[in-house]
Protein backbone atom coordinates (compact mmCIF):
# COMPACT_ATOMS: atom_id res chain seq x y z
CA UNK A 1 0.00 0.00 0.00
CA UNK A 2 1.10 3.91 -0.66
CA UNK A 3 0.20 5.32 2.87
CA UNK A 4 1.06 9.38 4.01
CA UNK A 5 1.21 10.16 7.60
CA UNK A 6 -0.15 13.38 9.11
CA UNK A 7 0.98 13.49 12.49
CA UNK A 8 2.93 16.39 14.76
CA UNK A 9 5.13 13.78 16.84
CA UNK A 10 7.63 13.56 14.90
CA UNK A 11 9.08 10.86 16.62
CA UNK A 12 5.89 8.68 16.33
CA UNK A 13 5.69 9.50 12.58
CA UNK A 14 9.07 8.52 11.60
CA UNK A 15 8.82 5.12 14.16
CA UNK A 16 5.77 4.34 12.43
CA UNK A 17 7.10 4.81 8.77
CA UNK A 18 9.90 2.71 9.93
CA UNK A 19 7.46 -0.09 10.31
CA UNK A 20 5.44 0.11 7.20
CA UNK A 21 8.36 0.50 5.28
CA UNK A 22 9.65 -2.89 7.01
CA UNK A 23 5.87 -4.67 5.94
CA UNK A 24 6.82 -3.89 2.80
CA UNK A 25 3.96 -0.51 2.19
CA UNK A 26 5.46 2.54 0.96
CA UNK A 27 5.28 6.03 2.70
CA UNK A 28 4.79 8.49 0.18
CA UNK A 29 5.05 11.45 2.46
CA UNK A 30 4.81 12.41 6.15
CA UNK A 31 3.81 16.21 6.86
CA UNK A 32 2.29 18.05 9.86
CA UNK A 33 -0.43 19.71 7.54
CA UNK A 34 -3.65 17.77 6.22
CA UNK A 35 -3.82 19.84 3.74
CA UNK A 36 -0.62 19.09 2.49
CA UNK A 37 -1.43 15.67 3.18
CA UNK A 38 -4.46 15.70 1.07
CA UNK A 39 -2.10 17.36 -2.11
CA UNK A 40 -0.02 14.13 -1.78
CA UNK A 41 -2.38 12.08 -1.41
CA UNK A 42 -4.37 13.09 -4.72
CA UNK A 43 -0.88 13.77 -6.84
CA UNK A 44 0.59 10.56 -5.58
CA UNK A 45 -2.88 7.95 -5.97
CA UNK A 46 -2.43 7.02 -2.01
CA UNK A 47 -4.21 4.26 -0.91
CA UNK A 48 -4.35 5.70 2.72
CA UNK A 49 -3.79 8.52 5.26
CA UNK A 50 -3.29 8.15 8.62
CA UNK A 51 -3.96 11.12 10.50
CA UNK A 52 -3.34 12.22 14.05
CA UNK A 53 -6.64 13.43 15.87
CA UNK A 54 -5.20 16.34 17.85
CA UNK A 55 -6.68 18.83 15.56
CA UNK A 56 -10.14 18.39 16.65
CA UNK A 57 -9.31 19.35 19.67
CA UNK A 58 -8.66 22.98 18.17
CA UNK A 59 -11.15 23.44 15.70
CA UNK A 60 -10.03 20.84 12.97
CA UNK A 61 -13.12 18.73 11.99
CA UNK A 62 -13.61 21.08 9.05
CA UNK A 63 -10.24 20.44 7.60
CA UNK A 64 -10.19 16.79 7.91
CA UNK A 65 -13.74 16.94 6.12
CA UNK A 66 -11.76 19.14 3.27
CA UNK A 67 -9.21 16.78 3.10
CA UNK A 68 -11.13 13.94 2.58
CA UNK A 69 -13.22 15.52 -0.17
CA UNK A 70 -10.14 16.83 -1.41
CA UNK A 71 -8.61 13.13 -1.26
CA UNK A 72 -11.81 10.87 -3.07
CA UNK A 73 -9.78 8.09 -3.60
CA UNK A 74 -7.71 7.94 -0.19
CA UNK A 75 -8.72 5.92 3.16
CA UNK A 76 -8.51 8.41 5.40
CA UNK A 77 -7.71 6.06 8.95
CA UNK A 78 -7.24 8.39 12.04
CA UNK A 79 -5.26 7.64 14.89
CA UNK A 80 -6.09 8.96 18.75
CA UNK A 81 -3.59 9.56 21.30
CA UNK A 82 -6.45 9.35 23.82
CA UNK A 83 -9.41 6.92 23.98
CA UNK A 84 -11.73 9.89 24.01
CA UNK A 85 -15.24 8.39 22.32
CA UNK A 86 -16.50 11.99 21.56
CA UNK A 87 -13.31 12.58 19.35
CA UNK A 88 -13.48 9.51 17.81
CA UNK A 89 -17.03 10.27 17.19
CA UNK A 90 -16.24 13.65 15.45
CA UNK A 91 -13.66 11.80 13.34
CA UNK A 92 -15.72 9.08 12.09
CA UNK A 93 -18.16 11.98 11.03
CA UNK A 94 -15.58 14.13 9.50
CA UNK A 95 -15.55 11.38 7.08
CA UNK A 96 -12.46 8.85 7.99
CA UNK A 97 -13.05 5.75 7.14
CA UNK A 98 -10.94 3.82 10.08
CA UNK A 99 -10.67 4.30 13.71
CA UNK A 100 -7.55 3.11 15.93
CA UNK A 101 -6.05 4.12 19.10
CA UNK A 102 -1.95 5.05 18.57
CA UNK A 103 -1.92 2.71 21.94
CA UNK A 104 -3.12 -0.09 19.44
CA UNK A 105 0.01 -3.18 18.46
CA UNK A 106 0.95 -2.28 15.01
CA UNK A 107 -0.68 -5.56 13.59
CA UNK A 108 -4.30 -4.36 14.98
CA UNK A 109 -3.37 -1.01 13.34
CA UNK A 110 -1.96 -2.50 10.50
CA UNK A 111 -5.27 -4.62 9.97
CA UNK A 112 -7.44 -1.63 10.50
CA UNK A 113 -5.96 0.23 7.97
CA UNK A 114 -5.97 -2.72 4.89
CA UNK A 115 -9.42 -3.46 5.76
CA UNK A 116 -10.41 0.18 5.18
CA UNK A 117 -8.53 0.44 2.43
CA UNK A 118 -10.07 -2.76 0.84
CA UNK A 119 -13.66 -1.30 1.41
CA UNK A 120 -12.76 2.07 -0.23
CA UNK A 121 -11.55 -0.22 -3.52
CA UNK A 122 -14.68 -2.21 -3.09
CA UNK A 123 -17.33 1.18 -2.99
CA UNK A 124 -14.91 2.90 -6.00
CA UNK A 125 -15.39 6.04 -5.13
CA UNK A 126 -17.52 8.70 -2.09
CA UNK A 127 -19.62 5.70 -1.08
CA UNK A 128 -16.58 3.62 -0.37
CA UNK A 129 -17.07 1.84 3.49
CA UNK A 130 -20.37 0.80 3.87
CA UNK A 131 -18.99 1.55 7.90
CA UNK A 132 -15.99 2.65 9.71
CA UNK A 133 -13.27 0.23 10.27
CA UNK A 134 -12.32 0.00 14.63
CA UNK A 135 -9.38 -1.03 15.93
CA UNK A 136 -10.45 -3.23 18.97
CA UNK A 137 -9.37 -0.44 21.38
CA UNK A 138 -11.53 1.83 19.68
CA UNK A 139 -14.62 -0.01 19.62
CA UNK A 140 -13.84 -0.09 23.34
CA UNK A 141 -13.90 3.43 23.45
CA UNK A 142 -16.90 4.37 21.93
CA UNK A 143 -18.80 1.46 23.37
CA UNK A 144 -17.81 2.90 26.92
CA UNK A 145 -18.86 6.42 26.01
CA UNK A 146 -22.66 4.64 24.23
CA UNK A 147 -20.82 5.79 20.82
CA UNK A 148 -21.78 2.36 19.03
CA UNK A 149 -25.23 1.34 20.05
CA UNK A 150 -26.93 3.85 18.35
CA UNK A 151 -25.54 2.57 15.17
CA UNK A 152 -24.53 3.74 11.73
CA UNK A 153 -26.99 6.84 11.41
CA UNK A 154 -24.72 8.02 14.67
CA UNK A 155 -22.06 9.57 12.04
CA UNK A 156 -24.20 11.60 9.94
CA UNK A 157 -23.79 15.31 10.06
CA UNK A 158 -26.28 17.67 10.02
CA UNK A 159 -26.73 18.19 6.77
CA UNK A 160 -26.79 14.70 5.81
CA UNK A 161 -29.54 14.15 8.62
CA UNK A 162 -31.96 16.37 6.54
CA UNK A 163 -30.94 14.95 3.25
CA UNK A 164 -31.96 11.72 5.23
CA UNK A 165 -35.31 13.41 5.89
CA UNK A 166 -35.95 14.60 2.70
CA UNK A 167 -35.60 11.31 1.47
CA UNK A 168 -37.85 9.97 3.57
CA UNK A 169 -40.51 12.65 2.50
CA UNK A 170 -39.45 11.28 -1.19
CA UNK A 171 -37.68 14.76 -2.70
CA UNK A 172 -35.88 14.62 -5.99
CA UNK A 173 -32.58 15.31 -6.08
CA UNK A 174 -33.42 18.55 -7.92
CA UNK A 175 -36.39 19.83 -5.20
CA UNK A 176 -33.61 18.22 -2.32
CA UNK A 177 -31.12 20.77 -3.38
CA UNK A 178 -33.23 23.58 -3.72
CA UNK A 179 -34.48 23.58 -0.81
CA UNK A 180 -31.14 23.07 1.45
CA UNK A 181 -29.75 26.03 -1.00
CA UNK A 182 -27.03 23.69 -2.69
CA UNK A 183 -25.81 22.28 -6.14
CA UNK A 184 -27.15 19.66 -7.38
CA UNK A 185 -23.65 17.59 -6.96
CA UNK A 186 -23.89 19.03 -3.19
CA UNK A 187 -27.17 17.25 -2.62
CA UNK A 188 -26.10 14.13 -4.89
CA UNK A 189 -22.76 13.90 -2.15
CA UNK A 190 -24.89 14.54 0.95
CA UNK A 191 -27.00 11.50 -0.53
CA UNK A 192 -24.36 9.12 -0.95
CA UNK A 193 -22.65 9.98 1.92
CA UNK A 194 -25.90 9.15 3.61
CA UNK A 195 -26.06 5.74 1.59
CA UNK A 196 -22.55 4.87 2.45
CA UNK A 197 -23.09 5.58 6.39
CA UNK A 198 -26.04 3.52 6.71
CA UNK A 199 -24.83 0.91 4.21
CA UNK A 200 -27.50 1.22 2.56
CA UNK A 201 -27.64 0.24 -1.79
CA UNK A 202 -30.16 2.65 -3.06
CA UNK A 203 -32.44 5.45 -1.93
CA UNK A 204 -35.40 3.19 -0.78
CA UNK A 205 -32.87 0.89 1.50
CA UNK A 206 -31.88 4.06 2.80
CA UNK A 207 -35.57 5.15 3.25
CA UNK A 208 -36.61 1.97 4.81
CA UNK A 209 -33.77 1.39 7.30
CA UNK A 210 -35.10 5.35 8.49
CA UNK A 211 -38.51 4.74 8.67
CA UNK A 212 -37.75 1.40 10.69
CA UNK A 213 -35.05 2.67 13.12
CA UNK A 214 -37.33 5.58 13.60
CA UNK A 215 -34.37 7.59 12.36
CA UNK A 216 -36.74 10.91 11.01
CA UNK A 217 -40.17 11.89 12.37
CA UNK A 218 -42.79 10.73 9.42
CA UNK A 219 -45.35 12.07 11.59
CA UNK A 220 -45.00 16.09 10.44
CA UNK A 221 -44.66 14.44 6.82
CA UNK A 222 -47.87 12.48 6.93
CA UNK A 223 -49.90 15.40 7.92
CA UNK A 224 -48.22 17.61 5.06
CA UNK A 225 -48.96 15.03 2.51
CA UNK A 226 -52.72 15.01 4.14
CA UNK A 227 -52.94 18.77 4.14
CA UNK A 228 -51.95 18.77 0.34
CA UNK A 229 -54.14 15.82 -0.49
CA UNK A 230 -51.86 13.28 -1.03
Amino acid sequence: MKIVICDGHQVFADALASLLHGAGHEVAGSVVSLEEAAEICGRVQADACVVDLRPLRTGGRADIEQAVRSAPGTAFVALSASADAATLRQAATAGASGLALKGDGFDEFLGVVTETVSGQERGAGPRAAKQVVLSRSARAALRAGQGVTAGPSQFLTEREWEALGRLVRGESTAAMARAMGVRISTARTHIDAVLSKLGAHSRLEAVAYAVREGLVDTGNWQREQRAVGI
